[in-house]
């Protein structure tokens, strides 16, 4: 008996320190395997990255990805040798090594270029699609006129060969009128409300035989026809309403035989229009 607990006391003391020393063998082992496996894959990494610069290389050296051709719509105002030109996009450009950010940026710096959208069509061929400034009105910075989009941004000076049958919109100081190259939000809202009523309405009123939008942080709007200069006083509020006073008391006054003695036609009093440079008989009117 003695033996026997002695002999099995002994044995699971044994047992126990041979697991132990087991597992931490064990342990070892692992580590090692998993760093093995980690330097064997980093190895393989390394080596594929390797291997795609070395082609990338030598695919910018062959002349397979020469660009050849380059295909250019959307631009009416501005050339394509202008776009070539401002782009540096050249046949001896490689069309991989080809930056297409710094080819945009350099093309929508052109007056005229509002957006530019590039793709690349492999091997050989870019796309290039413009989308330019649709003129909108004139305006005056300072002594220079300037060219207006719909969005309110000043995108081009006018030069001598510039089309000059849009609309003038002046008054505009560039503390209270333009802002950064754009003209101020609610400004561009109010003059776009106006000119989308005008077009709706009867002549003269359409915005092409407008000379001259004139705006006054005080007064308002002020219009001039094209025909005759005449100035039309709309104020600074209540345009639809204003703007169909103004085709009725433009009726009546058509059947008048001193038509063409008429100076203006201010609206900015309320119900009350005053008619300038006719009969005294008309100078003053209410309609509803």
């Amino acid at each position: 008996m003695y033996l026997g607990k002695s002999r099995l006391g002994h044995w699971d003391r044994n047992d126990y320190r041979g697991t132990f020393f087991d597992s931490r063998t064990s342990l070892g082992e692992k580590l090692r395997h998993r760093f093995w496996i980690g330097t064997l894959l980093l190895m393989i990494a390394v080596g594929i990255s390797m291997f795609l610069l070395i082609g990338y290389l030598a695919a910018l050296s062959t002349p397979f990805f020469k660009l050849e051709q380059v295909e250019i719509k959307g631009n009416q105002k501005v050339s394509q040798t202008e776009l070539l030109q401002k782009g540096g996009l050249t046949q001896s450009v490689n069309l991989l090594s080809l930056n297409l950010k710094e080819v945009k940026a350099k093309m929508e710096s052109l007056p005229w270029v509002k957006e530019v959208r590039l793709r690349r069509e492999l091997p050989n061929r870019l796309q290039v699609t413009v989308i330019e400034h649709q003129p909108f009105l004139l305006t005056t910075v300072g002594e220079h006129l300037y060219f207006l989009d719909r969005e309110g941004v000043l995108f081009k000076k006018l030069d001598l060969k510039g089309d000059t049958s849009l609309p003038l919109l002046t008054g505009l100081g560039l503390k209270d009128g333009i802002i950064e190259g754009r003209l101020r939000p609610q400004l561009l809202a109010e003059v776009k409300t106006l000119l989308d009523l005008l077009s709706r309405g009867k002549d003269p009123f359409y915005p092409h035989k407008l000379s001259e939008i004139h705006y006054d942080p005080d007064c308002g709007y002020t219009l001039y026809t094209i025909d005759r200069g005449i100035r039309i006083s709309l104020g600074k509020e209540d345009f639809p309403i204003k703007v169909k006073r103004l085709e009725k008391i433009w009726a009546a006054l058509e059947t008048r035989p001193d038509i063409t003695a008429l100076k203006g036609i201010s609206l900015q009093y309320g119900r009350k229009i005053i008619v300038h440079g006719l009969h005294p008989g008309t100078a003053a009117k209410k309609t509803g």
